[in-house]
């Protein structure tokens, strides 16, 4: 370990990265600026740091975000003062609101200079408000303070990221200048209390991590009111680790309820026997045509399914939410019990305390109703060569490689993936920007799931979505895992066809299906990125195939039609409807 001691702020910045580092934080995106140059010179220069440079701020800090997605561990971004840490608001929501670690350093001017007008100077402490779990206004370096300082401070910094629920810190580095490496004198002596800490390789505290574990009493609570249930379903939501989809898949076994899975729950595209694939589906008839569940046991947050929701407002009985974090989730107001535990723990408990399995009836009733709906979607879409946005999800569902990872643009590209994807690919890590939904930093978040897995990356995602966040783009020469782009360019917000708003054609066509009549040959060819444009089905799956087993950068871009997109989707869904492929379930 070297530290370097040219300067004050040079030494500073020189510990705060070593001990991040000992941390096991080891992955920095630098944004390009002048007052953050300590940070920078020390992640440069450390032979332990991976590192990234971005010169979009916005695009950096999601990058950080999708790294910490597939790792489970914080990324440090670092910037310059000014505006420069403001850019990084949306991904610290993103971070906070779905409990993704993620550490921000920021360069700032020194006290004296705040409020007096001086060049790129804002109020930078306290900028992110609520959505950091923790923040520190680090003085301007200075012998008078001791070293250990910057040690413990960094040391609580990593704490915070990672206890759960995890989420955004702030960290807010004021420097003076000389801020390049150049020679000043430090006082002899000035590192003597680090001499230990300098022998060693541990991080000056040493943080023990904890789980919630689940209450025994409430868990057998909730083993009564299951083991009373002959009419449930086990709902799961996202799942972020190995551990918790193993034991959500042990429990599900157990219970042998049918079983509704989340695109981010990581059982999605798996071949579970009880998972429903189609529940989304088959709600549009279930709504109408059954008597409330018993029982609604859901795992993990985050459901995606607009019709699942709607289902718990329907319910009157029990609906038990399981997660990993304090917050609500219970946007109905109908949740009768809140547990937050371990997931895997939370599973493992209630296992033994299961009685029996429960009436398998409508696990069987809803597997054989999906397993109809399958063949429907198949055959009626076999029924034309023109690419369409369910046919996109159901290709790249089929035929996406186990070794590669899923991301998941907002608006239409989770749905149509969540609604339509087949089960008969692989189990791949899957994740999508579902904190609060935006569309903007997919393909930074993407670039950095797949540095964070360290395999290739499909990214489905619409035109307005890439359109975003073009800027990322330039990440990708950095990145050695490819990441496949596929691109559903239906000239503007597709999503918005389906809302009630599309009736009002004076103010729908100029303010929400907003055409730009744009195409994205010239961008990949100007960021040095393969590119293909199919127009056929098969075109897109041999398209598809071929861009994975070259194993480059690609953007596939497909052109569909919004209203005959629209279309589709309704003459899909009155199809299953008018076949009778939906629940008839009078026995109970």
């Amino acid at each position: 370990m070297t530290i370097d001691t040219s300067n004050i702020n040079n030494l500073w910045g020189s510990l705060i990265v070593e001990e991040l580092i000992r941390n096991g934080v080891n992955y920095f995106v630098i944004s390009v600026g002048s007052r953050s140059t300590p940070l920078t010179v020390a992640v440069a220069r450390h032979p332990n740091a991976e590192k990234i440079v971005c010169f979009d701020e916005r695009a950096a800090a999601f990058h950080a975000l999708g790294y910490a997605r597939a790792t489970l561990n914080p990324a440090v971004v670092i910037c310059t003062s000014g505006t420069a840490a403001a850019n990084y608001f949306p991904a610290v929501i993103e971070a906070s609101t779905d409990c993704v670690p993620l550490i921000v350093l920021s360069g700032d001017r020194p006290p004296e200079l705040r409020q007096t007008g001086a060049n790129q100077t804002i109020q930078q402490f306290n900028l992110y408000g609520e959505y950091v779990k923790w923040q520190f206004d680090l003085p301007c370096p200075d012998e008078k303070i001791p070293p250990q300082m910057v040690l413990t401070t960094i040391d609580q910094a990593v704490y915070q990221a990672r206890k759960s629920p995890s989420g955004s810190v702030h960290l807010n580095c004021m420097f003076r200048e000389p801020l390049a490496p150049t020679n000043a004198h430090i006082t002899d002596g000035y590192l003597d209390s680090l001499t230990l800490w300098q022998k060693q390789k541990k991080p000056y505290t040493q943080y023990t991590s904890s789980q919630v574990i689940p209450d025994a009493d409430s868990v057998n609570q909730i083993a009564d009111i299951i083991n009373q249930t002959q009419w449930g379903i086990l709902a799961v939501g996202q799942l972020k680790s190995d551990a918790d989809v193993q034991a959500v898949s042990q429990l599900a076994e157990k219970l042998n309820l049918p079983v509704f899975t989340d695109i981010q729950s990581r059982l999605r595209l798996d071949s579970h026997t009880n998972v429903i694939n189609y529940f989304d589906l088959l709600l549009i008839d279930y709504l109408h045509s059954q008597k409330p569940l018993e029982t609604i046991l859901q795992i993990g947050s985050r459901i995606t399914s607009k019709r699942f929701m709607q289902l718990i407002e329907h319910q009157t009985l029990n609906y038990i939410v399981v997660t990993d974090d304090p917050f609500r989730h219970d946007p109905s107001h109908n949740v009768s019990w809140r547990i937050e535990a371990s997931i895997s723990q939370f599973c493992q408990q209630l296992l033994p305390a299961i009685a029996k399995s429960i009436n398998s009836h409508l696990l069987i009733q809803l597997q054989q109703q999906s397993q109809l709906i399958n063949q429907t979607i198949d055959d009626f879409l076999g029924q034309s060569q023109e690419i369409s946005e369910p046919g996109i999800a159901r290709i790249i569902s089929r035929y996406i490689p186990k070794q590669h990872g899923l991301f998941l643009a907002n608006s239409m590209p989770i749905r149509d993936m969540d609604m339509y994807a087949v089960c008969e690919g692989s189990p791949v890590a899957v994740s999508a920007n579902r904190g609060t939904s935006g569309i903007e930093g997919t393909i930074a978040s993407a670039a950095g799931f797949a540095v964070g897995l360290n395999s290739s990356v499909t990214v489905l995602i619409g035109d307005l979505s890439f359109l975003y966040d073009l800027n990322s783009l330039a990440l990708l020469k950095s990145l050695s895992q490819p990441l496949i782009i596929v691109v559903v360019n239906n000239d503007g917000g597709g999503i918005f066809s389906f809302l009630p708003i599309a009736q009002f054609h004076d103010v729908f066509e100029p303010y929400f299906g907003v055409s730009h009549q744009l195409e994205f040959k010239y961008v990949a060819k100007m960021f040095g990125i393969d590119y293909y444009h199919p127009e056929t089905t098969d075109a897109f799956l041999v398209t598809y195939q071929t861009a994975i087993s070259h194993q480059r950068h690609a953007v596939i871009e497909v052109t569909t039609d919004r209203n005959k997109n629209y279309a589709l989707h309704q003459d899909l869904q009155q199809l299953l409807q008018t076949h009778g492929k939906f629940l008839a379930v009078q026995d109970r």
